[in-house]
C-alpha cells in the first residue's frame, strides 16, 4: 500500500456504520463489521481506487469526545491521528438514529481540526429518509450525503465527490510505484503476550493500542514503513484464541484475521510471553506457520522478567525444546516494553526472508548428495534399499527439493529427516521451513526427454 497515496479517513461515533463503509469502498471483507459499538479500535488502513483513481481509506474507531473510559479515550486518540494524516475526513452519522449530542461533539472536534471534510448521513434506505437527511445541516458540516453503506445506496455518487476532493496528482507521479519489493511481516501470538508494544517499538510511532487487557486489538493492523529504503508491510494481528474461548463472532473473525495474516506474510514474528513459557496456544500457531511454509523468527518477549525473576538459559532452552515445530527459526531474547534486542529483529527479518527466497544451484545439490550417501546410504528396507539418483531444487519460498529415486515407497522417514537436516547443514536456511519430495526416476526420464 503505497505512502504516497492520498489518505481518507472514515470517523464518526461508535456503531455509525464506518466499517461497512470502508468494506463497501474496498469491496472486500477485511474490516471486521458486528452491530456492536465499539468493534473497530485501532487504524486500519486499506487502499481502493475509483475512476481510474488510487487512494487509502483509514478505518477508525468511533469517536466519544466527552467519555472518560480510558480505552474509549485510547480509540479515540487513534481516529484523531487517522485525522491529523488524512487529505479528506468523512464523517459518518446514523440518519436511522437522528442527530445526536455525540454527533454534534464529533463534529465539533473536526471543525477544529480544519480538515476538509464531507458529511456522510448512512442507513438512508429509502427516499423519505433521504428527505429527513436534510436536519443534518444544522451540524454546520456542509451538505450531507445521504447513503446506505449495507445496501451500496449513492455510494457511487459519494465517491465521485471523494475523488474530486482528494488532491490532486503531480504532473508526471506515477502513483503506486515501488523499485523495491516491500517485506510483508504477521505479528501472531496468543492475546496479551506483549504484540502491540513490540508493533509499536518496530513502527517508532503508536498505531495500535496497548491494553493490559488481552484482546484489545482485535482488527488486523496493516503499517507500512521504510526503513533504510527498503519497504516493510507489518501486520499486527488480534491475539489467538482456543477455540472453546471464541464465543462471540466477532471473536471468530478476529481469529480468521490470524490465518490469513499468516497466509499473507512471507514472514511471521511469532511473540511468546516468556516469563510465562510456551503454551498449547503457542504450539498450535507455531504447527500453523510451519504447514503454511512461511519463514519465522520467534520473538521471547517479556525477556526482562526472566533475567529479574527466573533463569534465562532454562527459560531459553525450553522455549526451543517446545517448540520443536519451528527448531529451523531464530529466537530472539527481547523486551518490547524496554526495547532491548529489538534493534536485532529487522536484521532477523531480512535474514530469513532471503532464505526463504533462495535457489542453490543444482550441480551443488548433488556435490553435497554424493558426498552425503558416500558417508550414509539410504536404510535397506525388506531386504531393498532405495537409490537416490539425482537432486534439484523445484520451488522456493518455501525452499522444495525434490530427490529422483527408484523406489520412493521404500523411504525410510527418519532418513528424510536426515537428508533435510544434511541440506540445512550445507546450506544456510535459518528461519525458512524445507521442505522434501520423492519423484520415481521415471519422472526423471521423462523431464530429460
Amino acid at each position: 500500500m503505497p505512502e504516497n497515496l492520498p489518505l481518507v479517513a472514515v470517523v464518526g461515533r461508535p456503531n455509525v456504520g464506518k466499517s461497512t463503509l470502508v468494506n463497501r469502498v474496498v469491496e472486500r471483507g477485511d474490516a471486521i463489521v458486528e452491530s456492536v459499538p465499539g468493534v473497530t479500535r485501532d487504524r486500519n488502513y486499506f487502499t481502493a481506487n475509483w475512476r481510474g483513481r488510487d487512494f487509502r481509506i483509514v478505518d477508525t474507531g468511533g469517536l466519544d469526545p466527552v467519555s472518560e473510559d480510558g480505552l474509549t479515550r485510547a480509540v479515540g486518540e487513534q481516529a484523531m491521528r487517522a485525522v491529523e494524516e488524512a487529505d479528506l475526513v468523512l464523517m459518518m452519522v446514523d440518519a436511522a438514529e437522528g442527530l445526536t449530542a455525540a454527533d454534534e461533539e464529533v463534529a465539533e472536534v473536526l471543525r477544529r481540526a480544519g480538515k476538509p471534510t464531507i458529511l456522510v448521513a448512512n442507513k438512508v434506505d429509502n427516499q423519505r429518509r433521504e428527505e429527513e437527511a436534510l436536519e443534518w445541516y444544522s451540524l454546520g458540516m456542509g451538505e450531507p450525503w445521504p447513503v446506505s453503506a449495507m445496501h451500496g445506496r449513492n455510494i457511487g455518487d459519494l465517491l465521485d465527490a471523494v475523488v474530486e476532493g482528494l488532491p490532486k496528482p503531480e504532473e508526471g507521479e506515477k502513483e503506486g510505484e515501488r523499485e523495491i519489493p516491500e517485506t510483508v511481516v504477521a505479528i501472531v501470538g496468543r492475546p496479551n503476550v506483549g504484540k502491540s508494544t513490540l508493533f509499536n517499538r518496530l513502527i517508532r510511532e503508536q498505531r495500535s493500542i496497548i491494553s493490559e487487557i488481552p484482546g484489545t486489538t482485535r482488527d488486523a493492523v496493516d503499517t507500512l514503513v521504510e526503513v533504510e529504503g527498503k519497504p516493510y508491510r507489518f501486520i499486527d494481528t488480534a491475539g489467538w484464541r482456543r477455540r472453546s474461548r471464541v464465543r462471540e463472532g466477532v471473536e471468530f473473525y478476529s481469529l480468521v484475521r490470524v490465518w490469513r495474516a499468516i497466509d499473507r506474510a512471507q514472514v511471521v514474528l511469532l511473540v511468546v510471553d516468556a516469563s510465562q513459557g510456551v503454551t498449547e496456544q503457542d504450539q498450535r500457531i507455531a504447527a500453523r506457520i510451519r504447514d503454511d511454509g512461511r519463514a519465522c523468527v520467534v520473538i521471547l518477549n517479556k525477556w526482562d522478567r526472566v533475567k529479574g525473576e527466573g533463569d534465562p538459559r532454562e527459560a531459553y532452552e525450553g522455549a526451543r525444546e517446545e517448540l520443536r515445530h519451528l527448531s529451523w527459526a531464530p529466537f530472539l531474547r527481547v523486551s518490547g516494553l524496554t526495547g532491548a534486542g529489538v534493534q536485532r529483529i529487522l536484521p532477523a527479518i531480512d535474514r530469513v526472508k532471503g532464505n526463504w527466497e533462495s535457489r542453490v544451484q543444482t550441480a551443488h545439490l548433488n556435490e553435497m548428495l554424493h558426498r552425503v550417501l558416500g558417508q550414509t546410504p539410504p536404510p535397506s528396507r525388506k531386504g531393498k534399499r532405495m537409490q537416490i539418483y539425482y537432486l534439484t531444487q523445484a520451488r522456493t519460498a518455501p525452499p522444495q527439493f525434490v530427490f529422483f529415486v527408484n523406489r520412493p515407497d521404500l523411504a525410510d522417514p527418519s532418513y528424510q529427516r536426515f537428508l533435510e537436516r544434511k541440506i540445512r547443514e550445507s546450506f544456510d536456511f535459518e528461519g525458512s521451513p524445507v521442505r522434501i519430495a520423492l519423484r520415481s526416476r521415471r519422472s526423471l526420464d521423462k523431464k530429460r526427454e
